[in-house]
């Protein structure tokens, strides 16, 4: 008996699914370009429970023949391409044709569509791989697809999928993108019978830049691009040299032939042409880059798409080209951005180099009684300097959590990171009185070293801040008092589309834990919310910017955990934290290694990375080879 036996249809397009079809945002994604290689100017999308339910994707494209409806079911049933040369030419989204039969596979699918030139529209209905009705309807031009139930009978993997709103945070980040890419195609999504997203169709970049990022973005500290050479082309932004404190610092986005990618040559051209110029900057050096959103478009004879089953990677048939092209073109544009800046210093025309967000008063509960405490941390002794005592657990006598803060967090590559310094019991290391603390001192203005009675401990400033604020915030989120300063004058944050459409729901739902955290919002208008209060430990509140920086941290954060108080406890505790490369005092050391082991877990920081590191006596003595 033969051992090799060609697979059904059904089990090929199934297998086909498990490759292409990862997600609803898989789904929306194919649908999507589909439409945009249709050549639809509106493309309306609509989703139900994360797309788990409904995906809907409607567009006013050139549509399909009845012949091609049922064609375009046929794995590699495609118009992109005919020949072996067209694959490496191929200059539209999509081109293999398994999208389609690999989505009716593992759904319920619905497909209406019809041409300029016929009166009536196509029907065709799938269910699970099998073709279930041919028809016509009536409908306007273009095309129409619903997919209902996706894995619905594949158990398997629909048991994989995440709630509803981490689902829907996927999709948003395509459209995201797409909504960059394509200006001239007007954009609506619509989430649970609720229009989220509405990107009206433009000509100009700018345009839909300050559309989908906020009306600000044109005024942040960006240099333009757009240069070609031969069959390389670029456009777009990058970061001027100035440390970026807009919402805008983390946006590195990088946009290939139509398709966001994320690609190791073009980011280490970037990094290249910078790297000259950021010696100076301290964030910088430590493996940050400015914000850049580029689209760089390259002759599709000279590059392979086909390398990667989502398309979200490239091969370049001709790296140092490529390499050298974006290297000498953002070194050109940041040499002349400099010329232009020593031009208007030079003239008296800067009178600030700082790009500086104005930061708004702030007053406590008591109007005379203006805080002036070190990033946030209170010294319990009054005005005396503070002391380091011993281990203790007031925060958990007062509250147990143990689910947060008993885990053990775990390393790459397996190791325990309890491993990494000592346990609670080993506490007694410590130094017992102050008086032989006497030199705490920063290094590079980020590590703290410390000496201890058998040798050495340095601490990582910022992950300690971050560990200190963090469980100050889940101990509110559990029954202690909200600790807040307000606002001399309430604030008025305007939120980016693309952020408010997830987060805002979150803020509605959860207001009283947002107080407990420490922000009094009190109104919301659109896209916007005022705010008249702000946690205790907020101190560069730069104007608002900060808030945006933790919703954007807490969409991250609640991705990975989906627990709503959780991450927003780390998002506020990463961006309110002392950052690395802030000066310390001897006193402010003090203080922040005194309330770090006040801590119930005060060896990690809340992702469960290591903050100190202990090296003791006879380790730095076996490394000078003073013992065997």
């Amino acid at each position: 008996m033969n051992k090799i036996k060609v697979l059904a249809e059904e089990v090929a397009n199934r297998i086909a699914a498990g490759e292409v079809i990862e997600r609803p945002a898989s789904v929306v994604k194919e649908l999507v370009e589909n439409s945009i290689d249709a050549g639809a100017d509106s493309i309306s999308i609509t989703v139900e429970n994360g797309g788990k339910d409904l995906i809907q994707v409607i567009d006013n494209g050139s549509g399909m023949s009845p012949d091609d409806a049922l064609t375009a079911f046929e794995r590699h049933g495609t118009s992109k391409i005919r020949t072996v040369d067209d694959i490496i030419a191929i200059s539209t989204l999509g081109f293999r044709g398994e999208a389609l039969p690999s989505i009716a596979s593992v759904s319920k699918l619905t497909l209406i569509t019809r041409e300029a030139d016929s009166e009536l529209a196509s029907q065709v209905d799938f269910w699970d791989g099998q073709l279930n009705n041919v028809s016509k309807t009536a409908a306007n031009v273009g095309t129409t697809i619903q997919v209902r139930k996706i894995f619905s009978q594949v158990p398997a993997r629909r048991k994989f999928l995440k709630t509803d709103q981490v689902e829907l945070k996927h999709i948003m980040n395509y459209l995201h993108y797409q909504a960059i890419l394509f200006p001239n195609i007007a954009f609506r999504f619509v989430v649970d019978g609720k229009e989220r997203l509405h990107y009206p169709q433009t000509d100009s970049r700018d345009a839909r830049m300050q559309a989908v990022f906020g009306t600000p973005f044109l005024d942040a500290d960006w240099i333009r691009i757009n240069h070609q050479q031969s069959a390389i082309q670029m456009e777009g932004y990058i970061g001027g040299l100035e440390e970026e404190k807009s919402s805008y610092a983390d946006y590195r986005y990088l946009f290939i032939n139509g398709r966001y990618i994320t690609d190791k040559i073009v980011q280490h051209s970037i990094r290249s042409a910078y790297e000259p110029f950021l010696k100076k900057n301290r964030s910088y050096n430590q493996g940050n880059l400015p914000p850049y959103i580029l689209f760089l478009n390259i002759n599709p004879e000279l590059i392979d798409i086909n390398v990667h089953p989502a398309k979200s990677e490239v091969r370049f048939r001709d790296t140092q080209l490529v390499f050298g092209f974006v290297t000498n073109t953002i070194t050109n544009a940041l040499l002349d951005y400099e010329e232009k800046r020593f031009n208007r210093s030079a003239s008296g025309e800067e009178k600030n180099s700082e790009n500086v967000i104005n930061n708004i008063p702030l007053r406590s509960e008591n109007d005379s009684d203006v805080r002036t405490s070190n990033f946030g941390l209170r010294n319990s002794n009054g005005n005396s300097e503070p002391r380091f005592t011993s281990y203790r657990k007031p925060f958990g006598e007062l509250y147990q959590q143990p689910d947060l803060f008993t885990q053990r967090p775990v390393l790459k590559g397996g190791e325990e990171a309890h491993k990494v310094v000592p346990d609670q019991q080993d506490i007694s290391f410590f130094l017992p009185s102050e008086e032989d603390l006497v030199n705490p001192w920063q290094l590079h203005q980020s590590y703290i070293f410390i000496q201890v009675e058998d040798g050495l401990m340095i601490i990582d400033q910022h992950a300690a801040h971050e560990r200190i604020i963090y469980e100050k915030i889940i101990h509110r989120l559990h029954g202690l008092a909200a600790e807040t300063q307000k606002l001399l004058f309430p604030i008025v944050v305007d939120i980016p589309p693309y952020i408010s459409s997830l987060v805002m729901e979150q803020i509605e739902q959860n207001l009283e834990a947002f107080y407990k955290v420490g922000f009094s919002i009190k109104s919301f208008s659109g896209n916007s919310v005022v705010i008249e209060e702000i946690p205790i430990e907020i101190e560069d509140w730069e104007g608002g910017e900060l808030f945006i920086e933790i919703l954007k941290q807490f969409e991250s954060e609640y991705e990975t955990t989906e627990d709503f108080r959780d991450s927003i406890s780390k998002s506020v505790a990463c961006k309110a934290a002392i950052k690395a490369g802030k000066k310390l005092s001897r006193k402010e050391m003090l203080v922040l290694i005194n309330d770090l082991f006040a801590c119930q877990v005060p060896y990690f920081c809340p992702h469960g990375r290591p903050l100190m590191i202990r090296m003791s006596l006879n380790e730095l003595e076996k490394r000078f080879k003073r013992l065997i």
